[in-house]
């Protein structure tokens, strides 16, 4: 199974097509950011029970949901955040993704990164978590494309070149599973993942 980065995008405010400004509680978001995870889950839906359409809110509470590892609530948050009109935030997107992936599933991930890509095309982060989502629904042709893409918008995304040399090991491509471990250890010689990697593909 295809390991998918849960909660792994911050959130922020936004100012949507229809020109509101979704406002939430500095509080409640500073428990989230110092990693109250318990706090901020109850403030926020303290912010529900007063305010039931707060999308924001409902976001900032399934992220949280996220961080302890209740992706069906989270998903379900994220869903309400998006019926009441936050759809404007491609973090939101991207974390709906992922929690799709970690609840296995790929398909749901894949429209969830479109969305996101869609709202904001440079995100190498989104088309990395599409790549995941892609090669979850064994289509490594199009995640060997959305890898190379999150590369090409940032060189330096590590995760994006060692799941691409995986997929490529998978494929039975070893030489360019090294080219991309080699580009690894250019970036970070301290990687000692890509170097055992490496060394093992080398010995075969």
């Amino acid at each position: 199974m295809i390991s998918f980065i849960g909660c792994s995008k911050d959130y922020k405010v936004v100012k949507p097509e229809n020109t509101k400004t979704w406002m939430c509680n500095e509080h409640a978001n500073g428990a989230i950011k110092n990693g109250d995870y318990k706090s901020g889950i109850s403030l926020h839906q303290r912010i529900l029970a007063a305010e039931p359409k707060n999308s924001l809110a409902m976001y900032h509470l399934g992220y949280a949901l996220g961080c302890i590892g209740d992706h069906k609530q989270e998903v379900y948050y994220y869903e309400k955040a998006i019926s009441h009109g936050y759809n404007q935030d491609n973090n939101l997107y991207y974390n709906l993704g992922m929690a799709y992936g970690e609840l296995d599933m790929p398909a749901k991930a894949v429209f969830a990164f479109k969305s996101a890509i869609d709202i904001n095309p440079t995100s190498a982060d989104s088309h990395f978590g599409l790549a995941l989502a892609y090669e979850a629904n064994i289509n490594f042709k199009l995640a060997e494309d959305e890898y190379l893409k999150a590369i090409k918008i940032d060189p330096k995304h590590l995760d994006a070149r060692m799941h691409l040399s995986i997929l490529y090991t998978d494929m039975g491509d070893l030489q360019k599973a090294c080219d991309q471990l080699k580009k690894i250890l250019e970036i970070d010689p301290t990687n000692e993942s890509a170097r055992k990697f490496l060394e093992n593909i080398e010995k075969e």
